[in-house]
């Protein structure tokens, strides 16, 4: 065990309290569970997502109020649930009918808010973020739904009295147009150095065909609609072997690693000095908020329909569609 380890906590052992402020949401929204079919054929939808992004400011701009938007992989000792969060009732109407329109055999039931826990739990967690600068995109091509790597790592047999809700939230990238220049302006300087020729020692080179190709992808990113994303994740009743966990679920998602561009996910386990920070953490992913407990990164409509993908693997315990 590393200093850090014996120094920071990663866990924090609930109280009958606390566990009852963990077991609802303080922030109000409409949660959808879905129950996918037994087997489809679409890998991404980013038709899905194109078509419930709602583009929302105020004060000239200079604020973005478009809707947070959660998707959630949540396993509890009932089993494996998939479900959409949204802040209105119109946009809970566009998830499901968007969803109908690209996959009629899917169903749907009440979701649940809050978090699995109960009196003596421990509860701990992490997040993930880019790797490399968030110009550079995710893997987005696939044959089947991405999110079947997540499920099967959540198979009953797996981290055993562990339960886990991994959170994926979405915002558009809208207003704050500083804070968007500033990304563009820096994805447009990484495209100039990609494609530019390398001074070296004795001479120069032109840019190689890798390099051209992840300038390409940037560009592509870069001109294109955006979402402020984040994920993370709560682990509870793991203990000790909370951060052994965390890595666990993140290797899950090494399936969105992209060879030509580089990019990948970084992982990183809530670790600080008071151990009751791990409670305001916890009651962030409860409440769904986009706040402080966040590293968020930009994606594009391709890359969150890859990260929010309805999976399609077959295991006992994800709840399917009636046939």
């Amino acid at each position: 065990m590393s200093l850090k380890d014996r120094l920071l906590p990663s866990h924090t052992e609930l109280t009958e309290t606390q566990a009852e402020q963990l077991q609802h949401s303080a922030k109000p929204g409409y949660t959808i569970e879905i129950k996918p079919p037994r087997k489809h054929s679409q890998a991404t939808v980013p038709r899905f997502i194109r078509a419930i992004q709602e583009l929302q400011t105020q004060w000239l701009g200079l604020k973005n109020t478009s809707p947070i938007t959660s998707y959630e992989i949540r396993r509890t000792q009932k089993g494996l649930k998939f479900q959409f969060t949204a802040s209105t009732k119109r946009l809970e109407r566009k998830i499901r009918a968007q969803l109908t329109n690209t996959l009629p055999e899917i169903r749907f039931d009440t979701g649940t808010s809050g978090l699995p826990v109960a009196e003596g739990s421990t509860v701990g967690g992490g997040l993930l973020t880019a790797g490399q600068l968030d110009h550079y995109p995710l893997k987005t091509d696939f044959d089947q739904p991405p999110t079947n790597s997540i499920a099967k790592a959540l198979h009953r047999h797996s981290m055993r009295g562990t339960q886990v809700v991994i959170q994926i939230l979405f915002q558009p990238a809208v207003g704050k147009p500083l804070r968007n220049r500033y990304w563009s302006r820096r994805a447009y300087q990484r495209i100039g150095f990609l494609r530019k020729e390398k001074e070296k020692l004795w001479g120069s080179r032109p840019a190689t065909p890798r390099e051209k190709q992840q300038a390409d992808a940037i560009e592509n990113k870069a001109g294109n609609n955006r979402f402020h994303t984040s994920i993370r994740f709560a682990v509870i009743g793991a203990g000790e072997h909370t951060k052994s966990r965390v890595k666990e679920l993140s290797g899950a998602f090494n399936i969105y690693e992209n060879p030509e561009t580089g990019q990948y996910f970084d992982t990183t386990t809530v670790q600080p000095l008071r151990e009751n920070r791990i409670l305001d953490f916890a009651n962030s992913i409860a409440d769904r908020q986009l706040d402080s407990w966040n590293m968020p990164f930009q994606t594009t409509v391709e890359e969150l329909a890859a990260l929010t993908a309805v999976p399609s693997t077959a295991q006992e315990n994800i709840q399917y569609a009636q046939p």
